[in-house]
């Protein structure tokens, strides 16, 4: 390291003094004009390369189902994308239209685009995409899709089974990014990362590290940065570590709060923030057990000050919670709804009306002779839902309620949302990937067919299913508040905090934009430049 700093720093002295020479023999420029030269020298040699430490190494090169979450929009465009500020924008589509029925969604895509390997982007390149993607990962989000038609040679078409208001939201994910043809083995897997992006991807070394270089070619206009190294460091400690010794130049603050506050304190340092659309949300086990019992959910609400917990805790990596939803969900929310209010005397009003006392004064309440004890499951390697368990325990624990703290990977974690085997499970607000959060109720948690179904109704069914093929947007946002409105009536969640997307970086990283999209949140990188 020294050594290569010696050799710049010599290379560098040693243009300036040539330089400087010309300009003083006559050879600088015309006279009267002034410059300056280090400058100029400086803007031109600094390496435009920056060094990220990633907690998760790249996995594989399918945007659609095994490439890292955070990096896949560097390689990849989306039919339709998210900008910083979470709002649809044009992608690899300049244009597109929908029928008066909702069932046939035209796309105009963008003309003298070309992928990484030189190939063509056009309507033939989307329908092999789509037509892979409907039979095998994104099949979830395409099962409306019934034929995929090439009308021009930019020109698609996309007829659906049925009206389905958000489609061009439901192209957004990157996991429906489109890939070149020729990436697609017989069997529609990916075997190379050929995207359309602002970057390609250069080499990987599995659990090591992965290099990207710039697209000079990328139609929306060359990215500054002419190389990204993604340095993989699991650690959160040891990637802060690495980052206060030079050896990188940004990370991520997810699940990296202690290291995070400590750099923050640094002064060649800085952090980058925005409320992003995910929450961490606290789902009851509504169907056995204690919390089948609204009065029993609705005493553990107001049990615990989220309000003043989530901003002492957590301070830049979370917001208390103030909706049903993050606000970058805006008119989708109900704003007039209201969260349930810290009231310790409520809470112990509550059991009580639901039967439960301490019959043997030994601060635990009763039941038919069974103790009110619960399990609380969380992820083994999230730092935030750690701190604040540990708190939500010792408050519970006030009311009468013994709760076992369960830490779960993260294949675990998801078996037993799956399985419904918690009490209680902290975990992340999934599926709102987009702009509309219709997918929340229908694919997510609050329909009977839905993945998890944390509580559902007959009632709350058809106000889902109306939701999804409703055209419109009036009626839509009803719904919306309607279905949220049943949802926390029902006291089956809980919502914690909304997460911010947080980066850290020393001072010479410029012009970083972060987005409010989480999967998005490397897209910034496009405008970053090294000073």
């Amino acid at each position: 390291m020294r050594s290569r700093r010696f050799k710049k720093y010599f290379s560098l002295t040693m243009i300036v003094v040539l330089i400087a020479g010309m300009v003083l023999t006559g050879c600088g420029g015309k006279e009267g004009e002034t410059s300056n030269p280090a400058q100029e020298i400086s803007e031109v040699t600094v390496p435009q390369h920056l060094v990220i430490g990633e907690q998760f190494d790249l996995k594989g090169y399918d945007p659609g189902s095994s490439m890292s979450d955070f990096v896949r929009a560097l390689v990849y465009n989306n039919l339709v994308e998210l900008d910083m500020d979470f709002k649809k924008s044009p992608g690899l589509a300049e244009s597109w239209e929908t029928s008066g029925d909702g069932t046939i969604w035209t796309f105009e895509l963008r003309q003298n685009v070309v992928f990484h390997d030189g190939s063509p982007w056009d309507a033939e390149a989307a329908k092999i995409n789509l037509d892979i993607r409907k039979e095998g990962t994104g099949k979830g989000w395409l099962t409306a899709v019934e034929e995929v038609e090439v009308v021009g040679s930019h020109t698609l078409a996309v007829h659906l089974k049925e009206p389905v208001y958000t489609f061009d939201s439901d192209l957004t994910p990157p996991f429906l990014a489109m890939v070149s043809p020729k990436a697609f083995d017989e069997e529609g897997n990916v075997i190379e990362a050929i995207g359309t992006g602002p970057f390609k991807l250069t080499s990987w070394t599995t659990d090591s590290e992965f290099v990207m270089e710039r697209n000079e070619d990328y139609f929306a206009g060359a990215p500054i940065l002419e190389k990204i190294t993604f340095k993989v460091i699991p650690d959160a400690e040891t990637r802060a570590m690495a980052l206060q010794a030079g050896e990188i130049d940004m990370m991520s603050g997810r699940e990296a709060l202690t290291a995070v506050q400590r750099l923050k304190a640094q002064p060649n340092m800085k952090l980058v923030k925005e409320m992003s659309q995910t929450s961490e949300v606290l789902f009851f086990n509504v169907y056995e057990g204690p919390f089948n019992d609204i009065k029993v959910r609705q005493a553990v609400a107001h049990a615990i000050n989220f309000d003043e917990m989530v901003p002492v805790l957590l301070e830049d990596l979370a917001e208390a919670p103030m909706n049903f939803f993050s606000q970058a969900y805006g008119e989708y929310m109900d704003n007039n709804l209201s969260l349930p209010k810290y009231d310790v005397d409520k809470a112990k009003e509550l059991l009580r009306e639901a039967g439960w006392e301490d019959k043997d004064a030994n601060g635990i309440l009763e039941k038919n002779r069974e103790p009110l004890k619960a399990r609380l499951v969380l992820g083994a390697k999230n730092e935030e839902d750690k701190i604040l368990s540990a708190v939500i325990q010792d408050k519970l624990k006030d009311i009468g309620m013994e709760i076992e703290l369960v830490h779960l990977e993260g294949g675990a974690l998801r078996e037993a949302l799956t399985e419904k085997d918690y009490d209680m499970i902290m975990i992340g607000q999934w599926s709102v990937p987009h702009d509309d959060p219709t997918s929340h109720y229908l694919r997510g948690y609050w329909h009977s067919d839905s993945s998890y179904t944390i509580y559902t109704s007959s009632e709350l069914d058809a106000k889902i299913e109306k939701l999804h093929l409703s055209l419109d947007t009036a009626e839509r946002l009803k719904l919306h508040r309607e279905i949220q409105a049943e949802i926390l009536e029902n006291t089956s969640v809980l919502m914690v905090f909304h997460r911010n997307n947080v980066m850290v970086m020393n001072e010479k990283v410029q012009d970083f934009e972060i987005s409010t999209g989480t999967w998005q949140i490397f897209r910034g990188l496009t405008k970053t430049s090294i000073r």
